[in-house]
């Protein structure tokens, strides 16, 4: 096949670019779009991300429409996105150009709108193409990162309302007992407890996290008094670098890269971890009731 010119390239990237902004462009659209590779499948390639996600950002209610286009077989994809914040009524637009065909991850993403947003990682979940999930970064809040949570719309829960963070003992709930939730280790199910114990006469926070899909279990503890000496933003965050330890001979730890409560929903946690290699996504839900006085 050959190749477009430079002329119908740049046409072709200027009229997605526009029909995205406009909300115009949809699964009937003459334009070179990828069909989706989702329908919460195992991951294939880049098109998973190809479709309209509902989901969370930071606790807000948000809306994300990704259209991935390639202009000729074999040459690198064109991802689009627009990100709308529906609690605050603010749209962002953005592209990352040159993405591979394998690419689970976007990458860098800057968006703009009212403000300029940057979102470091946007993850398809291995083996569940119809769950996303990432980590924006924002100097307004300190160069702390943001998490983000979404589901293919079709397949998108209800959202679950709650108040917005406070401190560490939101993990378990006051008084300090037992935290649950659940969700997906990229894309198998997933359960997270947090529970408090005692460690001497000091109280610990741990971290017991399972594969309910694969039998795995990891976990991580953490004491109450360096918790509390940690700034809002670092409570929020408190399994960053550490390498949670199976609970199985035979199994091999797992390293948290960030492990986020949403700020403004504590009902949400995001994060992101490694294992055998392999980045992996991580997105929950709290299923124990949390105390709201």
């Amino acid at each position: 096949m050959k190749y477009r010119s430079m002329t119908r390239r740049t046409a072709l990237k200027s009229a997605v670019g526009t029909a995205l902004a406009a909300g115009g462009l949809t699964w009937g659209s003459a334009m070179p779009v990828a069909a989706a590779a989702g329908g919460g499948g195992t991951f294939r390639d880049v098109r998973a991300f190809h479709g309209t996600w509902e989901g969370v950002c930071d606790g807000r209610r948000a809306r994300l429409r990704i259209v991935v286009a390639q202009e000729a077989p074999g040459m690198p994809h064109t991802v689009y996105l627009t990100f709308t914040d529906l609690e605050r009524d603010m749209t962002y637009i953005g592209s990352r150009r040159e993405v591979p065909a394998g690419a689970r991850d976007i990458g860098t993403v800057t968006l703009s709108g009212a403000a300029a947003l940057t979102w470091p990682s946007l993850l398809v979940h291995t083996c569940d193409t119809d769950v996303l999930s990432g980590i924006g970064s924002s100097g307004g809040s300190g160069g702390s990162g943001y998490p983000m949570a979404f589901h293919r719309s079709a397949t998108a829960p209800a959202l679950t309302q709650n108040r917005p963070f406070r401190d560490f003992e939101d993990w378990c709930g006051r008084p300090l007992g037992r935290g649950r939730y659940l969700g997906s280790l990229d894309g198998r199910r997933a359960q997270l407890d947090v529970d408090v114990t005692m460690a001497g006469a000091e109280r610990r926070m741990v971290f017991h996290l399972t594969d309910l899909d694969r039998g795995a279990d990891w976990y991580s503890q953490v004491l109450e008094s360096e918790v509390r000496g940690w700034g809002p933003g670092r409570q929020r965050n408190p399994l960053a670098g550490v390498r949670m330890r199976p609970y199985w001979e035979g199994q091999e730890p797992l390293r948290i890269g960030c492990l986020y409560w949403h700020g403004r929903n504590a009902a949400y946690v995001t994060g992101e971890g490694v294992g055998r290699g392999d980045r992996i996504g991580m997105t929950f839900v709290r299923r124990t009731p949390l105390n709201t006085p």
